[in-house]
């Protein structure tokens, strides 16, 4: 049986680090950024202050966009996957993130997304490159906390129109949008961009991880993804030229 993972049942599941890119198995010698550089240049611009991050506890100061730590996963990629094999898929989160900074105010009362209005006519193949910078990150993300990342996860980066066993939708967070308000007032510049907490199930009797989510968002509008092992049918963003934006605390079961 598949339960919620104390820190002791994620423990048993950790593997040590290969020092192998998860995607093709090549030596690992790059560090995929946890937030793209372009937007933390955008947070950055006409600011002479450093950024500030924070995981809801402690708080510190982003000294290097480019290398710090603090943006940066563990070294769990070689450098061709990291670079000119997942280039259009950073492209395309770039149109996507372009899109939301212009259009923030405008989201919070939306109900989709129009790809065709980011991609244009090749919005079917962008929104599937959008969909695997998604799965790129949360790969990086799952290596990066000592866990085996599902094989299926590199089909779909290799060109798989679909994986299963993965959900990802759009959503917009009305405590950011709330706090957002409050700050700027009538002005709605982006507020911040986020990954939330990983939550993961784990299979007890095989000692594997069984199950895990997340969020990855610019100011409060984002992705949330779901990946469980025993659930190969979902209904992910994109399949359909108008994505869905639901709540954040609203998104239905898969």
């Amino acid at each position: 049986m598949d339960d919620f993972a104390s820190e002791s049942d994620l423990a048993a599941c950790r593997i040590p680090p290969s020092g192998l890119c998860w995607w093709c198995g090549a030596v690992a010698g790059t560090r995929e950024h946890k937030f793209k550089l372009s937007d933390l240049k955008r947070l950055s611009v006409d600011s002479s202050e450093p950024l500030i991050w924070g995981d809801g506890e402690t708080q510190a100061n982003v000294r290097s966009l480019r290398k710090s730590d603090k943006v940066k996963f563990s070294a769990n990629l070689c450098a061709n996957c990291n670079n000119s094999r997942s280039q259009k898929f950073d492209f395309a989160y770039e149109k996507f993130s372009d899109y939301v900074w212009q259009r923030q105010k405008s989201l919070w009362r939306a109900r989709y997304i129009d790809m065709h209005q980011i991609y244009g006519a090749n919005w079917g193949d962008e929104v599937l490159n959008l969909a695997r910078y998604i799965v790129k990150h949360a790969g990086c993300r799952i290596a990066n906390d000592g866990f085996p990342v599902p094989p299926a996860f590199s089909d779909f980066l290799n060109g798989a129109n679909f994986l299963n066993n993965f959900h990802v939708c759009a959503f917009k967070n009305p405590l950011v949008y709330r706090a957002q308000r409050q700050i700027s007032g009538v002005k709605c510049d982006p507020f911040g961009v986020w990954i939330g907490p990983m939550t993961g199930r784990v299979n007890r009797h095989k000692k594997t991880l069984a199950g895990f989510d997340s969020t990855l968002s610019i100011g409060f509008i984002g992705f949330a993804y779901r990946w469980y092992a025993d659930v190969p049918d979902t209904d992910p963003f994109y399949l359909y030229r108008k994505a869905r934006i639901h709540r954040l605390d609203r998104i239905p079961d898969f």
